[in-house]
């Protein structure tokens, strides 16, 4: 149990630092558009570069049999992630931080895709839920700590500073890769007829259960990331927010998941997850349908409905 602890300690600040990445971006938004002189059509292509480069390099990559993984697989693809970070924290211009954003999602996405890989190679299926919302956990305190911590840097120092802080992390937590996480070799020295990639695709395809599940995720992250990414250039420019007090909503939706996730695993391990995942998706339509009507409006009022949305992604 201690070993399986310690990979999954590691495997939450893999994805604390991958999250914040991801995310120190967004809040951002309003310092990079006035310092760039950019309009929200070209912070869109920031913020998309990287989810599209993202999910471009994991659907490749799965076709490759050794990405099913060793723990050698994971280091050299979090080298590749602490690489465009340290490029985002460099970039002197709009087009460099660009090419820098598709490097990092490049490598992120496919260390999103190996912590899901090993908790489900590792880790029993009847702890399997624990141990999600233990790793997701890392959401939140990226949420409460971690993007509101950058956001003070920023405002102290410039936007570069948390991505140089986020590249120290990124060097530090490849030590505690190297010295927790096993290699998983098992399924290599097993005689497999591996499919032809172009096979993979056709059974997916063919499958009308497969289709509707990742019909379903497109759908999810789709209408997510229509808000996520302008939710604070939104909230400063038509609720009432100022850049500063933009923490507050990170803060508060981060603090609240904190137990609400590793809460919600524990639900899905003991009634379904099925169940719990349609009973959230359901009570997510309510933050949703407020926080794309919002005027101005009292901030306590704003971090009720943004943390309610926090609570349900």
């Amino acid at each position: 149990m201690k070993k399986e602890k310690a990979i999954l300690w590691t495997l939450a600040a893999i994805n604390f630092i991958h999250i914040v990445d991801f995310m120190i971006l967004m809040p951002l938004g309003p310092q990079l558009m006035r310092i760039f002189d950019i309009g929200p059509s070209e912070f869109s292509l920031l913020v998309s570069s990287y989810t599209f480069s993202a999910g471009i390099s994991s659907f490749f990559w799965s076709f490759f049999f050794w990405i099913d993984l060793t723990g050698k697989i994971l280091i050299w693809v979090y080298v590749g992630f602490t690489i465009g970070t340290l490029g985002c924290a460099l970039s002197p211009s709009y087009p460099v931080l660009l090419a820098a954003r598709v490097i990092s999602g490049i490598f992120g996405g496919l260390t999103s895709a190996l912590i899901l890989a090993i908790i489900g190679d590792l880790i029993p299926d009847e702890r399997r839920g624990s141990a999600m919302g233990l790793v997701m956990a890392a959401f939140s305190f990226a949420s409460v700590m971690g993007v509101p911590l950058g956001l003070f840097l920023a405002s102290l120092s410039n936007w570069h500073m948390p991505f140089y802080i986020l590249t120290g992390l990124a060097f530090l937590s490849l030590g505690m890769i190297y010295k927790f996480i096993p290699p998983i070799r098992e399924h290599l020295s097993k005689e497999i007829k591996r499919p032809h990639p172009m096979e993979v695709i056709s059974r997916v395809t063919s499958n009308s259960n497969q289709m509707r599940a990742i019909t379903l995720s497109v759908m999810m992250m789709f209408g997510q990331f229509m808000i996520i990414p302008f939710l604070s250039p939104y909230n400063v420019a038509n609720v009432g927010f100022t850049e500063m007090e933009l923490t507050y909503i990170y803060i508060a939706g981060g603090a609240f998941t904190i137990f609400t996730s590793p809460w919600v695993g524990r639900l899905s391990d003991k009634y379904g997850k099925l169940k719990i995942f349609t009973i959230f998706m359901v009570f997510n339509l309510v933050p949703i349908g407020v926080i794309t009507h919002l005027g101005v409006t009292p901030i306590p009022y704003v971090l009720l409905i943004t943390t309610m949305f926090f609570c349900n992604l």
